[in-house]
């Protein structure tokens, strides 16, 4: 078996082109590309939340631009399942792109409940659905046929797909685990995908992220015992849950054991509101409505009959949980007592701090505080771990293997752990963001790579330019500085009046001897130049230079520089 390294100019014979635009290095923002000559498919559209340092960016989405630059080529996107790193970007998307949306009956309520929104009421008209479910024949289009079968995940109705092209049958089954005793969804459908392995799979896209845990998943059905004993442990006391508000399988277990306790369902914050509401409507949570208290009912209600499932379980500020931990929420106020239940782990990078600083203020006011490092079975992952991994893998019998929905590590491990059944680690593509397999007559070749911007979203400024992050960046760690020059009567320049302000450098109050050396240097600066430079804008940039380098050599950091005339 020979492996090569394609040419940058492949677009120009049939080829069968895997670009992983998202989903790779940082888990989240899914989004692959399928190409084959004059024909192009998308699945997953997701986003990204920014960390602590990404100031003032709402979410990351992908980097459309291949997909505009090939728009004629662009005829359809699949989206696997009902989490916001898998279809968040869609809104996005619309904006971009005219294509029929593939997709189950519970990704297009959530995304049909985002668009009932003012800024989002636009996409309502625009955006063309079609079910996607197991028993849907498959999607014929020019080059690709693709048909979805039923996976396990902590969200219902999730798909893998196969994608049948010219170059050979391939599987993409983002994130799965294997559950035999699922709360809502039917079994992983193993059936379908050992007789896809085989008629002969050329290729797998497969979840990574669980490899490096051992064994087989546990059931989500595992985790009812532990609900029923903190049940038992809050009797009388206010109790509240906070998890992914796409869990509907965990939910399902909360709102089941609280009818068995007899406590009423409040449940706290918009996207639980949104997900539990679509999940009713679709038939998910059956359960009557007199078992649920609206928000602003509970207040009045004794507390320890009801229970809050509450949306913020990665600490996200803003979120219903966060603001309670502040006592800023107008309609959830803590009691003394409470018990708090995390029933997720902080998965995305960073969401463990602002956890951590959630639970510690909750502490302090007294609550007490249940997560996973001090109870035992309190969350199971939606992702399969190394034994589920290995199954399917098996089953699939794959030529080749692309690892998705991991990080580069866990890519790695993914390759590791498939080099331990005895498959030659050159069958294993770990593609970084842009990068691409492509297949010809059955062989596998690195393929060329697409440039990708990080494509950065304010909900008031729409998309935030690198420039702009950069500035923003510079201005949380180190100020800003700005030398004010008057002007006289007739529209000179009067260096010597110059005067200084700035925040977040130095405290102004306790430093006059620093600023008169700032205000003499200003003058010294302007004067200089402006015998030999009459141009306003350019004498500028020339002050703000000799001013970045001054508060250096003084202070060995550089906070913004502006200089302004008035």
């Amino acid at each position: 078996m020979k492996f090569s390294i394609a040419k940058d100019n492949m677009n120009d014979k049939k080829v069968l082109r895997i670009i992983n635009l998202g989903g790779t290095e940082t888990v989240t923002k899914n989004l692959t590309v399928y190409e084959y000559d004059d024909e192009i498919i998308a699945v997953d559209c997701g986003v990204y939340f920014p960390d602590s340092e990404m100031h003032g960016v709402d979410v990351v989405i992908p980097d459309f631009t291949y997909l505009e630059e090939n728009s004629h080529k662009f005829k359809a996107l699949f989206i696997t399942h009902g989490h916001e790193d898998h279809f968040g970007a869609v809104p996005y998307f619309l904006d971009r792109f005219d294509v029929p949306i593939y997709a189950d009956k519970l990704v297009q309520g959530f995304l049909r409940e985002r668009f009932k929104d003012k800024d989002s009421k636009k996409y309502a008209e625009k955006v063309r659905f079609v079910d996607f479910e197991s028993s849907t024949p498959e999607v014929h289009l020019k080059h690709f046929k693709v048909s979805a079968f039923g996976v396990n995940h902590s969200v219902p109705d999730s798909k893998g797909l196969a994608i049948r092209t010219p170059e050979g049958l391939v599987l993409h089954i983002a994130d799965f685990k294997v559950d035999w005793t699922p709360v809502i969804d039917p079994p992983i459908e193993i059936d379908k995908i050992a007789n896809f392995g085989n008629e002969g799979v050329l290729c797998l896209l497969s979840d990574c992220l669980g490899v490096t845990k051992e064994g087989m998943s546990a059931s989500e059905v595992t985790i009812e015992p532990t609900f029923l004993d903190l049940f038992e442990k809050a009797k009388g006391r206010q109790l509240m849950i906070t998890t992914i508000s796409s869990n509907l399988s965990r939910m399902y277990q909360i709102i089941k054991t609280a009818e068995h306790y007899g406590r009423k369902v409040v449940l706290g914050g918009r996207s639980i509101q949104q997900s539990v509401s679509v999940a009713q409507n679709l038939g998910y949570l059956p359960f009557p409505d007199d078992l649920f208290v609206s928000e602003k009912s509970a207040q009045s209600q004794n507390q320890g009959n009801i229970v809050y499932i509450i949306a913020g379980c990665y600490g996200q500020v803003g979120s219903a949980l966060e603001r309670v931990s502040r006592d800023e929420n107008e309609r959830i106020y803590l009691e003394d007592n409470a018990m708090i239940v995390f029933s997720a782990d902080p998965n995305p990078p960073g969401t463990d701090v602002m956890v951590e600083k959630v639970m510690d203020r909750l502490t302090l006011k007294g609550a007490e505080v249940v997560y996973s490092d001090i109870q035992d079975n309190l969350h199971i992952s939606g992702h399969g771990t190394k034994g589920d991994l290995t199954l399917i893998a098996q089953l699939a019998k794959p030529k080749y293997f692309i690892p998705i929905g991991g990080t580069i590590t866990k890519m790695r491990a993914y390759r590791n752990m498939l080099v331990e059944l005895g498959i030659e680690k050159e069958r294993v593509f770990e593609n970084l963001e842009g990068e691409s397999v492509e297949f010809s007559n059955g062989e596998a070749t690195v393929g060329s790579t697409i440039k990708t911007e990080l494509v950065m979203i304010g909900s008031d400024t729409g998309e935030i330019s690198p420039i702009v992050m950069k500035d923003r960046e510079q201005l949380s760690s180190e100020g800003v500085f700005v030398v004010v020059v008057p002007r006289d009567k007739n529209g000179n320049l009067v260096p010597e009046k110059s005067e200084i302000i700035t925040r977040g450098f130095i405290y102004v109050k306790e430093s006059p001897e620093l600023m008169q050396q700032y205000r003499d240097f200003a003058a010294k600066s302007i004067n200089k130049w402006l015998d030999k430079d009459k141009d306003w804008n350019e004498l500028k940039r020339k002050v703000e230079l000799d001013f970045e380098k001054y508060l250096y050599k003084k202070s060995r950091r550089r906070p913004m520089v502006l200089v302004h005339s008035i």
